[in-house]
């Protein structure tokens, strides 16, 4: 089924409107729905509200609206409280802000956001007309916001590349409101799809065999929903065949999705695929998997060397994560650290029995009820920007454990 139609199937969600307006005013109110009805927007919705109840009412939509305006009069820190709103907003979307201060210092920190146009109550028709006269909706030649690429690639097997992928990209999406395309490179078929519950419909390899027709709604059928919020590409190529995609494929398929997505996660394969190099020059942050041995150790080594060759390489932090119960003969932390000579970013537990669990059902692993799902919690927040909770008492001892 066709993926736009899904989610309009689905009831969970406000489907939306292309226009959505939040004003603080009812004058500004009464200008805008007039504008609205002017240009023929279709589904407008215009209220008087503050920025909380946009955010509240755009984490209720299915998609992000093509246009936004909001109205920052009375706000006293409007950047601050902008940049929560981008936080739940697709990067494609427009947004024109209106405030009561005619400060060029203002205006150019929201163009630096991604902000169409600033502009200066009291609101007029033609002001709006203006603001909008030539782009076509508000879309603007300014337009900068796109989803950010993140990688995740391991040491060796069975570090859990897969399952701290899912995990975050599960989080993302249903905990901070995110919208998420999960790429798992694996063309013979990885464990992504297992862990969500999912069965491939090998869009991977249509979207990088045709390359040439990489439209919206051609990239847009070869998704696999998990919900309204995160979406699947992936393959199961027969096992014995081989694919070599064109050139450009991926970097092009990455084009394609970053308007629409907050984040790509892609999945990456062994380190000596070449979808892998191709992929490291589109990737903006990478999570190199390790587990606590002499072994990924030596491995970090190596791919931070591999880095430095990659044009465009991107910037690598290490987490560390222990796959098994036995504790014997495992580096502590602070020796691993000193062996690859950068710190662990982050350092997920053993939670064996919820693990194998989420894994045969296709369930979330939730913080609060598992370890694990705490520690990817944190990683969540520290990527989205979200206010962390502070760590339970069982990961402060974790820590304090492993360092010593």
């Amino acid at each position: 089924m066709n993926t736009l139609l899904k989610l309009a199937a689905q009831p969970r969600r406000n489907p939306g409107a292309s226009f959505v307006a939040f004003v603080r005013d009812r004058h500004s109110e009464d200008v805008v729905q007039r504008f609205a009805q002017e240009q023929n927007f279709t589904q407008a919705l215009v209220k008087v509200g503050r920025i909380d109840d946009a955010i509240d009412h755009l984490t209720k939509m299915a998609r992000s609206p093509a246009v936004l305006l909001i109205d920052v009069s009375a706000t006293p820190m409007p950047l601050s409280e902008l940049a929560r709103l981008a936080a739940v907003c697709e990067p494609s979307v427009s947004v024109i802000v209106i405030g009561e201060t005619n400060d060029v210092g203002l205006y150019r920190n929201l163009l630096e956001l991604g902000v169409q146009d600033y502009l200066v109550k009291p609101l007029t028709l033609e002001l709006l007309q203006r603001s909008f006269g030539g782009t076509g909706q508000g879309k603007s030649a300014r337009q900068s916001r796109t989803g950010k690429v993140i990688g995740f690639a391991g040491t060796r097997g069975g570090v859990g590349v897969t399952t701290v992928a899912a995990g975050l990209a599960r989080h993302l999406a249903m905990v901070a409101h995110r919208r998420i395309a999960y790429v798992d490179m694996n063309l013979h078929g990885g464990a992504a799809n297992t862990l969500l519950g999912l069965k491939s419909n090998n869009g991977l390899l249509d979207v990088l065999r045709d390359a040439d027709r990489l439209d919206p709604q051609f990239v847009e059928r070869s998704l696999v929903a998990h919900d309204d919020r995160l979406f699947v590409l992936s393959a199961e190529l027969p096992y014995g065949e081989t694919f070599e995609p064109q050139e450009r494929a991926l970097a092009d398929l990455l084009e394609r999705l970053k308007p629409h997505f907050h984040y790509i996660l892609l999945d990456l394969p062994g380190h000596g695929h070449a979808l892998t190099h191709t992929a490291l020059a589109e990737v903006q942050l990478l999570y190199l998997l390790a587990d606590p041995s002499i072994h990924s150790a030596r491995e970090v080594l190596r791919f931070t060397r591999y880095l430095d060759g990659v044009d465009r390489a991107p910037s690598m932090s290490v987490l560390l994560n222990v796959p098994n119960a036995s504790q014997r003969g495992h580096l502590n932390t602070s020796d691993f650290a000193v062996a690859i000579g950068r710190n662990v970013l982050l350092e997920l537990p053993f939670d064996g029995a919820v693990l194998a669990t989420a894994e045969n059902l296709g369930e979330p692993i939730a913080p609060g009820k598992s370890r694990f799902g705490d520690a990817i919690q944190v990683l969540a927040d520290g990527l989205s920007g979200r206010p962390s909770a502070p760590a339970p008492r069982w990961y402060k001892s974790l820590l304090q454990k492993r360092r010593r």
